[in-house]
């Protein structure tokens, strides 16, 4: 292993320049890039992506990030009891921010409905008014946060609770929640668009996914689909098909992506509770952005069913939320075995253990990669991050030096087989690909480089590199990384019509994210602080397959240390006013 001064004068992953292009430019580019031989060939070059191509790699083939059986040993914890069942005998959610900086969360509208203080369909006639308005000239400029609700059927499910409430037959801590869907899951009645103009039109979903299901069979009230970048190609949710999502802290400023709309209607406290899809960073990065949490689930721990198969091999679903509670609950509720996806067969019971055990953490090993985590662009993103390893130290934990070896190959493999899943996709829509935002048609006429060889030595080198991971988590319980490389990057306007391609942008974002999609490992993004245009910072735990626990544990933690410094979105992008 090199020694800590090494590793700081090495450059971890690279940063591959490429110019910034919008507008007419971009019209211009996307003309000659998909009819001029060899210019596509260049970009893809330039991207460092045919680094793998003539290298020899012994390794088989992973083309499923699923943990071999011993690593899934032990994870099975002996004091698993049913997860709801801690939230039924929690008294009150821990909330140390001051009443006029405080989130709602599920307990916060199932109190106000056990209490008679509101009902499920006083908080939803309310709501849509929140929405309409968010999506409404008159928000000045809108959000843009949700992409398709129907005010009939928020309406029907919220009468439905409301006499579940009126009759004594709640149906657990998420009856009468609102809750909003990515544009990426199946929800009855609704197009499954995945941020396109053609995807699924005229063809709404028959059925819900399984994880929808999962949350309306504990009452949760479905509000919509919420506003996503393009076939989830991106981190900003610029989309000129479907409005560009802003953020609700500074709305020149980028809600993240790809399921972005997911995150700024959870900051703009529209719901408590909302789902993403994350196959390079998708929910962890626009939740750092937002300033809310987002949990990246181990591969196979949430169905994949009604989920739109973008990218299946590094792609997953999870909840993004206002607060630790909700997260564990939303986490708990829609994970588990599907007998119609295989891949969840294999995992352990989801457990909820030591949630609440947050005093004492001598029993935590956390690494810490300092080389890579000194790569980021922001400069008020270390203070936050020293910051909560201080605080952590205090309470007992201990940070170990580590080294991940080969974090450049795993980023070109990711990018490969993401790109490659993708790709394989639209070609099923080709007739339409020119409908694609002009963005996509550049990233499509780039990936068509990709060649069998390109494709085979990056599952060959998914299998080193989680075996490189396995070994990490052989002497550490997690990794502490800051989620982004930057914080919310800034909308200009030439962008909004067109899009736009900004490859640094892109590659800061999802620098520190992408490890946990290509490995399969679970990650969780947590607030931290906020820079000086008030755009929030987020910091980022990974830990072994399926060790979704102990992530919510330190979420926890996490909460707990910054909740008296946490702060909403200033009072116009403010639309929590339900209860």
């Amino acid at each position: 292993m090199s020694s800590k001064n090494d590793q700081e004068d090495q450059e971890i992953t690279h940063r591959h320049s490429a110019p910034y292009v919008s507008g007419f430019p971009l019209k211009i580019l996307i003309f000659f890039l998909e009819r001029v031989p060899g210019l596509s060939s260049y970009f893809y070059w330039n991207a460092g992506m045919k680094s793998l191509r003539y290298r020899n790699f012994n390794e088989e083939m992973t083309v499923m990030p699923l943990p071999l059986p011993k690593e899934v040993f032990g994870v099975e914890d002996p004091k698993t009891i049913n997860g709801l069942e801690i939230f039924n005998q929690r008294n009150k959610t821990l909330n140390q921010a001051p009443e006029n900086q405080r989130f709602l969360c599920a307990r916060d509208y199932t109190e106000a409905y056990t209490s008679k203080k509101f009902t499920p369909l006083q908080v939803c006639e309310k709501l849509i008014d929140k929405i309409n308005h968010s999506c409404s000239e008159a928000c000045d400029p809108p959000l843009h946060g949700m992409y398709q609700y129907n005010k009939d059927d928020i309406l029907a499910q919220a009468e439905a609770s409301t006499s579940r409430y009126n009759n004594g037959q709640s149906l657990g801590p998420l009856d009468g929640v609102p809750v909003a869907v990515k544009d990426e899951i199946d929800v009855t009645g609704y197009e499954t668009r995945v941020g396109t103009s053609f995807f699924n039109r005229g063809n709404p979903a028959s059925n819900d996914a399984f994880l929808v299901k999962k949350l309306r069979d504990q009452g949760a009230i479905i509000i919509g689909k919420t506003n996503m970048h393009e076939i989830g190609f991106d981190i900003t949710t610029n989309n000129p098909n479907t409005h560009t999502s802003r953020n609700p802290y500074n709305i020149n400023h980028y809600c993240g992506g790809s399921s972005g709309g997911s995150a700024c209607v959870v900051a703009s406290g529209l719901c408590p509770i909302a789902i993403g899809c994350d196959g390079g960073g998708s929910i962890r990065i626009p939740s750092s952005f937002c300033g809310i949490y987002g949990l990246k689930t181990t591969c196979g721990r949430i169905s994949s069913k009604g989920k739109f198969a973008l990218s299946s091999s590094v792609g997953v679903a999870g909840p993004m939320t206002a607060c630790v509670d909700d997260l564990a609950l939303a986490y708990y509720v829609m994970s588990g075995k599907d007998p119609e996806d295989p891949k969840t067969f294999h995992q352990p019971s989801p457990t909820l253990h030591d949630l609440y055990l947050t005093d004492d953490l001598s029993d935590l090993k956390i690494g810490i990669f300092s080389a890579w985590n000194k790569q980021v662009t922001d400069p008020a993103i270390t203070p936050a991050l020293d910051n909560f390893i201080n605080e952590f130290k205090l309470r007992g934990a201990e940070f170990i030096e580590i080294e991940i070896p080969e974090l450049e190959d795993a980023r070109v493999a990711h990018l490969i087989t993401i790109g490659s899943e993708h790709c394989a996709v639209i070609d099923g829509y080709k007739k339409h690909s020119h409908l694609l935002n002009l963005p996509n048609r550049a990233n499509i006429a780039t990936l068509s480089n990709v060649n069998y060889s390109d494709y085979i030595k990056s599952q060959q080198v998914r299998t080193r590199i989680m075996r490189n991971i396995s070994v990490v988590f052989s002497g550490v319980d997690l990794i502490l990384t800051p989620t982004c490389a930057i914080n919310a990057p800034q909308i200009y306007p030439r962008a909004l019509k067109y899009g736009e391609i900004n490859t640094l942008v892109t590659a800061d974002g999802t620098r520190f994210a992408q490890l946990a999609n290509f490995t399969g490992i679970p990650a969780v993004t947590v607030p931290a602080g906020y820079n000086d245009k008030n755009l929030p910072i987020g910091l980022q735990f990974m830990a072994k397959w399926y060790d979704e626990a102990t992530l919510l544990r330190v979420a926890k933690v996490s909460e707990e240390i910054f909740e008296s410094e946490r702060r909403r979105p200033a009072e116009k992008y403010w639309l929590g006013n339900l209860l």
